[in-house]
């Protein structure tokens, strides 16, 4: 870890990309003077609020239905850590410290793939999200 914040600390501050929703905080030129600050801004900017479970049975005849259910902040996080680690392992860098924080940087800058994933997820949350009600009734025992 130390490594990583190392790494981020000597890096040229990014370029923030407006079109994508990064967490407010400081001024970009002030983000590799608070590694920190960076990689918690970076981490909560690209997790998802939502999990997406297909449950079976909720259609009928076996079809499994797509359900979003919110995610703590703990969760949140922690899916975001594994896409960044994900994504880590494809770029060609040596050391692996210095693929996770140039994923960092790409995170910060909006040129990361981690932002695709992000979207679609909310994007299928949101098309999904009609399904909440049928699961609930599904619950309760109640047949429409």
């Amino acid at each position: 870890m130390a490594k990583i914040l190392e790494y981020l600390r000597t890096a040229p501050a990014p370029l923030i990309d407006p079109s994508k929703p990064f967490l407010p905080g400081p001024p970009s030129p002030q983000l590799p003077l608070n590694p920190i600050l960076y990689l918690t801004l970076a981490v909560d900017s690209i997790a998802p609020l939502f999990r997406i479970r297909q449950i079976r049975g909720i259609a009928g005849g076996g079809a499994a239905l797509p359900i979003p259910s919110p995610l703590a902040q703990r969760q949140r996080r922690r899916e975001a850590i594994t896409w960044i680690l994900e994504a880590a392992e494809k770029r060609r860098d040596n050391q692996l410290s210095h693929r996770i924080a140039n994923e960092i940087i790409a995170i910060a800058e909006g040129k990361s793939s981690v932002w695709l994933k992000r979207a679609a997820i909310h994007k299928q949350a949101t098309v999904s999200r009609a399904n909440i009600r049928r699961a609930s009734q599904q619950r309760r025992g109640r047949k429409q």
